[in-house]
């Protein structure tokens, strides 16, 4: 059985003194246990966990493997651990030894009252994680069932890729790939792509038409995703489906119109509308917002180290390594500006006598 931890305090007055408190619920398979923690009368703490593995076991049973994990790495400062269920007389006497101190099980009493409230809390905290489960489901595979419905999409859409191209009128031109996979980000299979083709004249079509190139012209049919959904409209959509049909695949593609977010489709030019409350059309936002971030990113990462180039060039003893170096430890020119001699002079492949110099050529131009 493992033990997760996972909440926090409250505080409550009592008449008892120190003692740690055990709780138990069960709900729908899962299993959690709360301690809360008395100390000279007061509720000072509580802990839940869940506990995996402990379906199939009593509740004696799954109370005494929590105490034995538990308090092999937690130090114990009660002198009572009150339980919740009765458990085995050898089980008990073995802990108490081991623990050095008294394991009751209260009838009746404040500290029977202890239980009680640890098992409640125990019961809400499986309620509220159910409920957090039932939402999480509907956000991912649920809304990818949706999506087929939909978009009348041959087979579920259980991994997508989505594209989207950054620039700044044609300057550092890129163009993002994430994909999900049933409903949630996969970001290990991420994607990021320099553009070739139109640097310094923008034109987000032949973009966009590159990169579905680089991606499918030679990858197998077993490799292709379920759905490639473009962040674009007809323009954009009709650009990549030239290379990808071209390239003899049949995978179903759509494009993602930034303005109303309307989903057009291969051979139609009336648009797909999803209901405004849809967890489909919640997933096709969290996609194209996710693409819209990473290429971002990347863009402003590249934007940066252009910057720093074209600002250093003229700085004797400062080539690619060394503005590499320091862009990574400082992350922008602005603060590799304001770094001192002795920080610069810190940084990988530096020396000071660079540093000085780096910062003389900055200090002059103030």
């Amino acid at each position: 059985m493992a033990v997760r931890k996972v909440a926090e305090k409250q505080k409550i007055v009592t008449d008892t003194g120190d003692a740690d408190a055990i709780g138990l619920a069960r709900l729908d398979g899962e299993t959690c246990a709360q301690i809360f923690f008395v100390r000279e009368g007061k509720v000072v703490g509580r802990e839940n966990f869940l506990l995996s593995g402990a379906a199939d076991e009593s509740d004696a049973q799954a109370v005494t493997e929590f105490i034995k994990q538990y308090y092999t790495r937690a130090q114990i400062s009660a002198t009572e651990i009150l339980l919740p269920t009765t458990l085995a007389d050898d089980d008990v006497k073995i802990l108490s030894a081991w623990l050095d101190v008294k394991l009751i099980e209260p009838k009746r009493g404040v500290k029977r009252s202890l239980v009680e409230m640890a098992n409640q809390n125990a019961e809400k905290f499986l309620a509220e994680e159910s409920a957090r489960q039932l939402l999480k489901d509907a956000q991912t595979f649920g809304a990818v069932e949706e999506l087929k419905n939909f978009l009348n999409l041959p087979r579920l859409p259980r991994r997508m890729e989505c594209f989207d191209i950054s620039h700044i009128q044609g300057s550092e031109t890129v163009a993002s790939m994430v994909v999900f996979a049933d409903g949630a980000p996969d970001k290990k299979s991420y994607r990021r792509y320099k553009i070739r083709t139109t640097e310094g004249k923008p034109d987000d079509f032949l973009s966009m038409r590159e990169v579905t190139g680089r991606r499918y012209e030679k990858i197998s049919a077993d490799a292709l995703p379920d759905l490639i959904v473009i962040d674009g409209g007809l323009g954009q959509l009709n650009s990549a489906l030239e290379i990808i049909r071209g390239a003899g695949h049949d995978v179903p593609v759509v494009g993602l119109a930034k303005q109303f977010e309307l989903i057009f489709i291969e051979g139609s030019s009336i648009p797909v509308e999803l209901p405004r409350d849809s967890q489909a059309l919640k997933l096709m936002q969290r996609i194209r917002d996710e693409a819209h971030r990473f290429a971002i990113t990347y863009h402003r990462k590249l934007r940066r180290a252009r910057n720093l180039k074209s600002e250093l060039d003229n700085v004797a003893g400062i080539g690619l390594k060394r503005r590499t170096e320091l862009l990574k430890k400082f992350g922008s020119l602005a603060k590799i500006k304001t770094a001192s001699v002795t920080e610069l002079a810190d940084v990988s492949g530096m020396t000071r006598a660079a540093a000085e110099s780096l910062k003389k050529f900055f200090d002059a131009q103030m």
